[in-house]
Protein backbone atom coordinates (compact mmCIF):
# COMPACT_ATOMS: atom_id res chain seq x y z
CA UNK A 1 0.00 0.00 0.00
CA UNK A 2 1.24 2.97 -1.39
CA UNK A 3 1.34 6.22 1.60
CA UNK A 4 0.83 9.75 0.34
CA UNK A 5 1.92 13.04 2.44
CA UNK A 6 -0.78 14.81 3.34
CA UNK A 7 0.64 17.91 1.37
CA UNK A 8 2.55 16.39 -1.24
CA UNK A 9 2.77 20.29 -3.10
CA UNK A 10 4.82 23.24 -2.07
CA UNK A 11 2.49 26.51 -1.73
CA UNK A 12 3.87 29.73 -1.09
CA UNK A 13 1.79 32.92 -0.60
CA UNK A 14 2.62 35.91 -1.62
CA UNK A 15 1.99 38.72 0.43
CA UNK A 16 4.46 41.60 0.35
CA UNK A 17 5.66 41.43 -3.29
CA UNK A 18 7.99 43.88 -3.55
CA UNK A 19 8.08 45.83 -6.76
CA UNK A 20 10.20 48.74 -7.78
CA UNK A 21 10.25 50.56 -11.44
CA UNK A 22 13.27 53.16 -12.46
CA UNK A 23 14.02 53.47 -8.82
CA UNK A 24 10.50 54.12 -7.28
CA UNK A 25 9.19 51.32 -5.34
CA UNK A 26 4.94 50.68 -6.13
CA UNK A 27 4.58 47.82 -3.54
CA UNK A 28 1.58 49.51 -1.90
CA UNK A 29 -0.08 49.71 -5.34
CA UNK A 30 0.66 46.42 -6.57
CA UNK A 31 -2.54 43.65 -6.96
CA UNK A 32 -0.39 41.33 -8.95
CA UNK A 33 3.07 40.71 -10.49
CA UNK A 34 4.69 37.66 -12.89
CA UNK A 35 8.22 37.87 -13.55
CA UNK A 36 9.17 35.16 -16.56
CA UNK A 37 12.56 34.39 -17.61
CA UNK A 38 13.13 32.58 -21.02
CA UNK A 39 16.56 31.03 -22.86
CA UNK A 40 15.15 30.72 -26.83
CA UNK A 41 15.22 27.67 -27.92
CA UNK A 42 17.70 27.35 -30.97
CA UNK A 43 17.85 24.08 -32.60
CA UNK A 44 20.39 22.68 -33.43
CA UNK A 45 19.56 19.14 -35.04
CA UNK A 46 21.96 17.64 -37.50
CA UNK A 47 20.72 15.28 -40.74
CA UNK A 48 22.01 12.24 -38.67
CA UNK A 49 20.14 12.90 -35.32
CA UNK A 50 17.51 10.68 -34.23
CA UNK A 51 15.60 13.38 -32.15
CA UNK A 52 15.64 17.14 -32.31
CA UNK A 53 17.97 18.57 -29.94
CA UNK A 54 18.01 22.13 -28.89
CA UNK A 55 20.57 25.10 -27.33
CA UNK A 56 19.63 28.20 -25.31
CA UNK A 57 19.88 31.10 -27.42
CA UNK A 58 18.52 34.91 -26.54
CA UNK A 59 17.59 35.21 -22.72
CA UNK A 60 13.97 37.21 -22.49
CA UNK A 61 12.56 38.83 -19.51
CA UNK A 62 9.00 40.06 -18.95
CA UNK A 63 7.49 41.61 -16.27
CA UNK A 64 3.85 41.79 -15.94
CA UNK A 65 1.52 43.58 -13.08
CA UNK A 66 -1.37 45.05 -11.91
CA UNK A 67 -1.35 48.37 -10.62
CA UNK A 68 -3.96 50.56 -8.68
CA UNK A 69 -3.64 53.52 -10.58
CA UNK A 70 -3.12 56.75 -8.22
CA UNK A 71 -1.75 60.07 -9.66
CA UNK A 72 -0.16 62.51 -8.34
CA UNK A 73 3.51 63.66 -8.67
CA UNK A 74 5.42 60.32 -7.67
CA UNK A 75 2.62 58.05 -8.19
CA UNK A 76 1.96 55.03 -10.32
CA UNK A 77 0.57 57.55 -12.99
CA UNK A 78 3.20 59.54 -13.33
CA UNK A 79 5.74 57.00 -13.16
CA UNK A 80 4.63 54.81 -15.70
CA UNK A 81 3.81 57.62 -18.10
CA UNK A 82 7.72 59.03 -17.72
CA UNK A 83 9.04 55.41 -18.92
CA UNK A 84 6.98 54.64 -22.20
CA UNK A 85 9.24 53.74 -24.87
CA UNK A 86 12.19 53.57 -22.60
CA UNK A 87 14.87 51.23 -21.33
CA UNK A 88 14.80 51.17 -16.97
CA UNK A 89 15.49 49.02 -13.99
CA UNK A 90 12.83 46.79 -12.38
CA UNK A 91 13.25 44.80 -9.62
CA UNK A 92 10.82 42.08 -7.84
CA UNK A 93 11.49 40.53 -4.56
CA UNK A 94 9.22 37.99 -3.49
CA UNK A 95 8.89 39.03 0.21
CA UNK A 96 10.88 42.33 0.20
CA UNK A 97 13.77 43.90 -1.40
CA UNK A 98 16.16 42.48 0.98
CA UNK A 99 17.58 39.59 -0.64
CA UNK A 100 17.80 36.29 1.63
CA UNK A 101 17.72 32.53 0.67
CA UNK A 102 13.82 32.58 1.22
CA UNK A 103 13.42 35.63 -0.36
CA UNK A 104 15.34 35.81 -3.68
CA UNK A 105 15.14 39.61 -5.45
CA UNK A 106 15.38 39.92 -9.35
CA UNK A 107 17.53 42.95 -10.66
CA UNK A 108 16.24 43.28 -14.67
CA UNK A 109 18.30 46.03 -16.27
CA UNK A 110 17.77 47.53 -19.75
CA UNK A 111 13.78 46.71 -19.51
CA UNK A 112 11.40 48.55 -21.80
CA UNK A 113 7.67 49.68 -21.45
CA UNK A 114 5.90 50.04 -25.19
CA UNK A 115 2.50 50.87 -23.75
CA UNK A 116 0.53 52.23 -20.93
CA UNK A 117 -3.41 53.07 -20.45
CA UNK A 118 -3.51 56.21 -17.76
CA UNK A 119 -7.55 55.87 -17.40
CA UNK A 120 -9.31 52.41 -16.76
CA UNK A 121 -12.46 51.20 -14.77
CA UNK A 122 -15.74 51.81 -14.43
CA UNK A 123 -18.43 53.25 -12.17
CA UNK A 124 -17.61 51.38 -9.08
CA UNK A 125 -14.80 50.22 -9.21
CA UNK A 126 -10.91 50.35 -8.38
CA UNK A 127 -8.85 51.72 -11.46
CA UNK A 128 -5.96 49.81 -12.28
CA UNK A 129 -3.24 49.40 -14.89
CA UNK A 130 -1.85 46.23 -16.53
CA UNK A 131 1.52 46.44 -17.76
CA UNK A 132 3.96 44.71 -19.71
CA UNK A 133 7.40 45.24 -18.86
CA UNK A 134 10.09 43.30 -21.62
CA UNK A 135 13.64 42.31 -22.46
CA UNK A 136 17.10 43.46 -20.39
CA UNK A 137 18.91 40.79 -18.59
CA UNK A 138 18.68 39.51 -14.71
CA UNK A 139 20.97 39.21 -11.60
CA UNK A 140 19.47 36.79 -9.30
CA UNK A 141 20.37 37.95 -5.69
CA UNK A 142 19.63 35.25 -2.28
CA UNK A 143 22.45 37.17 0.13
Amino acid sequence: KTRHKENPVTTTNLTATYLSIDSNDVSDQLQDCTLTITKEALENTALDDSARTYTAGLEVCEVTATLFLSYGASEVEAILEGIVGTSVAVVVGKNSSTPAADNPVYTITGMYLAEFTPFNGGVGELSTVDITLTGGSYARATA
